[in-house]
């Protein structure tokens, strides 16, 4: 059952659609594996993060609440990587001309 009250509930929301929105990423750029692949691996560390936000309960003690936030955190910092890396490739593709997109026409 979702607690709807729970004071983290908007960054479950976020996360969660954050894994759709990096999955379709990668669904659109199966031409693009480096990008494909940087998009998947976006999904999978933001997965780990919506399971490390699910297993904050209500009443945390604070250690362990410090220690969950600093987990997601590094999870945030270490996804920063790949999507330096999609993004290049995606304009590297873009500059060449191999794909046209439709705001720059």
């Amino acid at each position: 059952m979702i607690d709807w009250h729970h004071p983290r509930i908007y960054e479950r929301f976020r996360c969660f659609g954050l894994c759709l929105f990096t999955l379709g990423v990668a669904s659109h750029n199966v031409d693009n594996r480096l990008a494909a692949l940087a998009a998947i691996v976006v999904t999978m560390l933001l997965l780990v993060r919506l399971k490390i936000e699910l297993d904050i309960k209500r009443d945390e003690e604070e250690h362990s609440l410090e220690r969950k936030i600093h987990r997601i955190q590094q999870i945030n910092t270490m996804a920063s990587m790949p999507v330096f890396v999609g993004l290049m490739a995606i304009v590297r593709q873009i500059a060449s001309g191999e794909i046209t997109a439709p705001f720059l026409s």
